[in-house]
């Protein structure tokens, strides 16, 4: 929480005060006093800026200098924009890394939540000196929230979410009770010490007063709103002046629940489970599924063509390989241009024409029993003739 102070309010204010004029205390009190707060053309702020959630992935695993492929195995991102999450699809092709983040960002501000809700304002930067996305959210509030995971290929596994920023202040009152005003001075040996006089010190010989703040702390409540860190009250001690202790006690503070609906919900894990089968495409992507219920992509299928397929020259009875007449081989993607698709679990059509072939059978058996009974007539005949020389 940040605190401001006017010149003339009681606070803490790292402004030196002279003691004495002249002396070394008082040049180096005016030397700090300007270091700090004498900035001619700097507004003063207040408090820590306002912030919007902001997540930088890391370096990413292709060169972004050249043209790269979004392909089936990396295109899914899992974005989560405050309370609105979405599995994001982009589409398989080339791209340059400028087309990538527009691409990205376009996606996210198209996420929308079964109420309607939709992202907007959502920005996707590309980062050239550590070679990473960085992704900034539309609003700068506590409340907003912002996720990406998706392929280490651009930098986006494991990284850490991000929560927005907003600054708050307390301006105090000046003080009208006619009690004794608090000044901070540094003397000769550098340390900061408390005193009610002010000395020759005269706010508005400072050119422009910069207030301070101090570092957010953190209040932590139970479920049921009470107070449970910290317990016990901060107390600011004065060096110098006795019965002036601060005492800062949270036990007054509480932070009840309220009434909410889930609107969606995400899982990251999976429960173990055994191999049931594996599916091939019409795109070739090879697909397990398990027990679970998951899925998981183990590869893609690339086709071949050639430019003369009757060029090639045959290996075995169903191998063949490219030669001079058939052109190299081309690859691409089932379904690409040129390219046919997969269809998986199908069964070869034959060349055989099983007619014609179970013809030539049944005429080959006939032969093959009008021939056996030809040897078996001439045996006969041959056997008659010796009996009847005998």
């Amino acid at each position: 929480m940040g605190t401001a102070y006017a010149a003339s309010e009681i606070g803490e204010r790292l402004f030196g005060l002279t003691v004495e004029s002249g002396t070394p205390e008082s040049e180096n009190t005016v030397a700090v006093a300007e270091a700090i707060s004498a900035v001619a053309n700097r507004p003063a702020v207040r408090g820590q800026a306002s912030m919007p959630a902001i997540v930088q992935g890391n370096q990413m695993g292709i060169d972004p200098s050249k043209p790269f492929e979004v392909t089936a195995d990396n295109r899914s991102l899992t974005v989560i924009v405050d309370n609105i999450s979405s599995q994001i699809e982009l589409a398989v092709g080339q791209y340059s890394v400028g087309d990538f983040t527009k691409e990205v960002q376009g996606k996210i501000n198209l996420m929308a939540d079964k109420l309607g809700n939709q992202v907007s304002g959502v920005r996707v930067e590309f980062d050239t000196d550590s070679s990473s996305l960085i992704f900034t959210g539309s609003t700068a509030t506590d409340d907003s929230f912002l996720q990406v995971a998706g392929s280490a290929d651009f930098g986006l596994e494991d990284v850490e979410p991000a929560f927005g920023t907003n600054s708050s202040y307390i301006q105090l009152s000046p003080d009208t009770q006619g009690t004794t005003p608090l000044y901070v001075f540094q003397d000769r040996n550098g340390e900061w010490l408390e005193t009610t006089d002010k000395g020759t010190f005269d706010e508005n010989d400072i050119p422009n007063w910069s207030p301070i703040f101090l570092d957010r702390g953190e209040l932590t409540f139970d479920t049921s709103g009470t107070l449970v860190s910290p317990t016990g009250a901060s107390v600011l001690k004065s060096a110098t002046i006795i019965g002036n202790d601060i005492n800062v006690d949270y036990q007054g503070s509480t932070q009840f629940n309220s009434p909410f609906a889930v609107l969606n919900q995400s899982q990251n894990g999976a429960p173990e489970g055994d191999l049931v089968g594996v599916n091939i495409g019409e795109d070739g992507l090879v697909v397990a599924s398990y027990s679970n219920g998951s899925q998981k992509s183990l590869g893609k299928i690339i086709l071949a063509n050639f430019a003369t397929p009757k060029g090639l020259r045959q290996v075995g009875n169903s191998g063949f390989t490219a030669t001079s007449q058939s052109g190299d081989a081309k690859l691409g993607e089932p379904g690409a241009a040129g390219f046919g698709t997969i269809r998986a679990g199908a069964t070869e059509r034959s060349n055989v024409d099983l007619t014609a072939e179970l013809v030539a059978l049944i005429t080959a058996q006939r032969n093959f029993q009008a021939n056996a009974k030809a040897i078996e007539t001439s045996s006969t005949l041959t056997q008659t003739i010796i009996q009847m020389r005998g």
